[in-house]
């Protein structure tokens, strides 16, 4: 039987929307494993930093400096129902943490406000240590709850960590300052 124009019309349709297909499912596989660094931070709830973190030298305002004992301290403030900032790190930070780190830093000067910060070992003693147990993160409370952190086992957060723009991105999504 002779080839029709008609079915090499329908294969041509076929041929066209199997290729459109796997276009869009090879740009999604793309996206995702880029990291998404085009998306927009998506927060359910934020903050707005408290005036005493605000117009400051931007140095961090360390939690063992501050007490005896830091997790307890980090405790009080969460039972008083603050609302701030912390930045946990582990005790000797070195490759992408110690990046991560100067983003922070930088971060701290440049807008003149400041977070408080504590290292991993004391955070296990305290009442953070229920939801945060990967570091370095960034972690935002809002009256004495955490609203969002940087969660350093999550590929959804790559991004954040891997830039000062994507941290400035996530930050300024979570705080107001």
């Amino acid at each position: 039987m002779p080839k029709t124009k008609r079915n090499t019309n329908k294969k041509l349709i076929i041929i066209a929307i199997a290729t459109l297909v796997a276009l869009v499912i090879f740009g999604f596989v793309l996206f995702v494993i880029l990291g998404g660094t085009g998306k927009k931070v998506e927060v359910e709830d934020s903050i707005v930093l408290d005036a005493e973190y605000k117009n400051t030298d931007g140095t961090q305002i360390e939690i063992a400096k501050k007490s005896e004992d830091p997790a307890r301290f980090l405790d009080e403030m969460i039972e008083s129902k603050k609302s701030f900032v912390l930045y946990v790190s582990l005790p000797i930070c070195n490759g992408d943490a110690a990046e991560f780190k100067q983003y922070v830093l930088d971060f701290q000067r440049k807008e003149k406000v400041s977070f408080y910060y504590l290292t991993s070992d004391y955070i296990k003693d305290s009442k953070v240590y229920e939801t945060v147990k990967y570091y370095p993160s960034v972690i935002i409370f809002k009256e004495g709850k955490i609203i969002n952190y940087l969660k350093y086992d999550s590929d959804s957060d790559v991004a954040y960590y891997k830039s000062y723009d994507g941290f400035l991105r996530w930050l300024k999504a979570n705080v107001k300052y």
